[in-house]
C-alpha cells in the first residue's frame, strides 16, 4: 500500500508541474509580442533576453552611422531606442514595427532583426482616372 502512496503522489507532482509549464508556456505561444509600454514599463523580467517587441517607427527617428543603425520605436506613453544588428528594411513613418532581440535596458534592445507589416498596407490608394 506504501509504494501505491508514493506512485500516486509522483503522479499528481508530475501532473502540477506539466501543467504548471504548459501554462506558462501559453502565454508566450499565445502572443509572443511584447509592447514597448511593457517593457519600458517592467524591463527586469526581460533584461538579457532575446525578446520581440512590437511598436511604431517613429517618424524621422532612423539613424545611420559608419558604426551602427538605431531608430526608435514608440508605444502608447513611452519610448524604445533599437541597436539594429542585423539588416534594415525600408521603413514608412508611424509603421507597426516588430524587434527581435536582446534587452540591454529599460530604453534599449540590440535587435539582431526588423520585422515590418505588408506595405501596401501605407501605401496611398489612388483611383484610375
Amino acid at each position: 500500500m506504501k509504494k501505491k502512496t508514493q506512485m500516486a503522489a509522483i503522479a499528481v507532482i508530475l501532473v502540477a508541474t506539466i501543467g504548471f509549464v504548459a501554462f506558462a508556456m501559453l502565454d508566450i505561444f499565445g502572443n509572443p509580442y511584447l509592447s514597448v509600454d511593457e517593457v519600458v514599463e517592467n524591463p527586469n523580467p526581460y533584461m538579457g533576453r532575446t525578446i520581440q517587441v512590437k511598436g511604431a517607427y517613429l517618424a524621422g527617428s532612423l539613424t545611420m552611422t559608419i558604426d551602427n543603425v538605431t531608430l526608435v520605436m514608440e508605444g502608447d506613453n513611452h519610448t524604445i531606442t533599437v541597436l539594429i544588428l542585423g539588416e534594415t528594411p525600408n521603413l514608412i513613418d508611424g509603421q507597426d514595427i516588430v524587434a527581435i532581440g536582446t534587452l540591454q535596458s529599460a530604453y534599449l534592445i540590440h535587435a539582431t532583426e526588423i520585422l515590418t507589416s505588408c506595405p501596401s498596407k501605407y501605401e496611398a490608394t489612388t483611383t484610375p482616372p
